[in-house]
């Protein structure tokens, strides 16, 4: 998934200013989209949302959207987010 998505990762990582020479850099961004997809849960009402859950989401979504010129931006990271988190599901079930 680490070589497939390389240019996923990176784009992630260079939006959120995480630098790409930091020790686990990939795994700091796989973390912060399974963040994304617990807030997601949360959005379409498929979890219940607690204070400590609400406030996750915002600093996430607010991570995403930070120095972003429009709304098309934001979309574009989360349909990347997306991807990995769900691309990272279905890996780890074939290990499984």
């Amino acid at each position: 998934m680490l070589q497939d998505r390389q240019n996923e990762f990176r784009e992630l990582a260079k939006s959120l200013g995480i630098p790409n020479t930091a020790d686990d850099w990939e795994v700091i961004i796989l973390k912060f989209c399974l963040d994304f997809e617990d807030c997601f849960k949360i959005w379409a009402d498929s979890e219940e949302p607690n204070t400590i859950k609400n406030t996750k989401c915002m600093t996430v979504m607010r991570e995403i959207a930070k120095g972003k010129k429009s709304f098309t931006e934001v979309i574009n990271l989360e349909n990347i987010v997306q991807t990995l988190y769900t691309e990272f599901h279905q890996t780890y079930k074939r290990v499984s």
